[in-house]
């Protein structure tokens, strides 16, 4: 690990964070397929640890540590990325068992549900994506889409009900 690369990404400059996180490209996909078996899960979990590292270098205190730091950061994103999968499997599976137990529920109406969520608005499916299937806040939706807090529970709540509505739910 190149110290003078390390300091100068610690500086702003993203060139140097490039090739420092390269140098490491291999072993840290290895580390998070580990984690999570899947090529596209890994990728994400390796972009949101580049994200991290980058947006956090400064605060790295051992310039040598460089590798170890980032290689913690990815394993941590992996870990995330796992909980991300077993909330957004959870969801799905209480979704379905409340659908499956409600009266006159069928397979055909739980299928819908994938259906209702495509005839939303992309920003409203997003919002409901994260939140339900990601485990944002409100807060952090707010941030990703860009919309002040109060239009994201608006739009989250409101579709909330429309589905409820289309799929006689009382509760989801």
């Amino acid at each position: 690990m190149d110290i003078l690369q390390v300091q100068k990404a610690k500086k702003g400059d993203k060139e140097s964070f490039t090739q420092l996180v390269l140098a490491l490209k291999d072993q840290t996909y290895r580390i998070a397929y580990c984690y999570l078996q899947n090529e596209e899960d890994s990728m994400d979990a390796i972009c949101d640890a580049m994200e991290k590292a980058l947006k956090n270098i400064r605060k790295l205190k051992d310039d040598k540590l460089f590798s170890t730091w980032f290689i913690r950061i990815v394993i941590n994103e992996s870990k995330l990325q796992l909980n991300k999968r077993k909330r957004a499997v959870a969801v799905a599976d209480r979704l379905y068992e409340k659908h499956t137990h409600t009266e006159n529920a069928s397979l055909e109406e739980h299928m819908d549900l994938q259906a209702i969520l495509k005839q939303l608005d992309r920003t409203e499916r997003l919002i409901i994506y994260l939140k339900y299937y990601s485990g944002y806040t409100l807060e952090e939706i707010a941030d990703i889409v860009d919309m002040p807090i109060g239009t994201v529970k608006t739009k989250l709540y409101g579709n909330l009900k429309v589905i409820r509505a289309k799929l006689n739910y009382r509760e989801v």
